[in-house]
């Protein structure tokens, strides 16, 4: 369900836009409601930062148990969101999780609570120009055809592909977990809407065996 929720905050932005964008969405899979969303984004100059906030509702909210927020904040050069620094706290019925990572080109600091045992698979002091979950979206909607991205868990590109009636899809490419040798990985792909407006209308994350669906309201 995390990597689902991951996937979720996807944005369309362009800073010669006005600096202050807000959206609330809901989140359904199988036709039901399983969670809400709020989103903001504010520019000012060459300085952004982004806050999601999310917690599971419905009727049938027992059984998507789950509460986060995302928050970032970076720097505007040539036309590229770059982060300076991410946080996210992740919390569902059997454990609490809390990313927090620090970037200067380079990821500088990646920390996790509780604290990660396993050995890095990747050099993460070598990853250069990758992005928080976040930043990466934005960047491949504002104008970029691929993006570098680290979550805390696993590092990956998104590939900006047209699909059908206007549709974006976004392809997972060069998938590595960090802490672990498999590289299993059920997303399949990420299908989103836009109308006349900034955000995305509608967006759809399709896994193996089901699709979640992400719904301006």
């Amino acid at each position: 369900m995390n990597k689902l929720l991951v996937f979720l905050f996807i944005v369309v932005v362009n800073p010669s836009y006005a600096s202050n964008f807000n959206a609330e969405y809901k989140v359904s899979t199988t036709g039901i409601k399983i969670g809400h969303f709020s989103w903001s984004l504010n520019i000012d100059g060459n300085i952004y930062q982004t806050e999601i906030n999310l917690k599971n509702s419905g009727i049938f909210s027992p059984l998507y148990k789950f509460e986060g927020s995302y928050f970032s904040v970076g720097v505007i050069e040539n036309n590229i969101f770059k982060t300076k620094s991410y946080e996210q706290f992740w919390k569902t019925k059997k454990k609490t999780k809390i990313v927090k990572m620090i970037f200067d080109d380079y990821l500088i600091e990646l920390k996790q609570e509780p604290s990660e045992k396993e050995v890095a698979r990747v050099n993460l002091e070598g990853l250069y120009l990758y992005f928080d979950p976040i930043t990466s979206f934005i960047n491949i909607l504002n104008g970029e055809n691929d993006a570098k991205t680290i979550d805390g868990r696993r590092i990956y590109r998104f590939k900006k592909n047209k699909g059908e009636n206007e549709s974006i899809i976004l392809k997972i490419e060069d998938y590595i977990n960090i802490w672990a040798d498999h590289k299993r990985n059920d997303l399949k792909k990420i299908e989103f809407l836009i109308e006349d407006d900034l955000l995305p209308y509608e967006i759809l994350i399709h896994f193996k065996k089901r699709v979640f669906k992400l719904e301006r309201i």
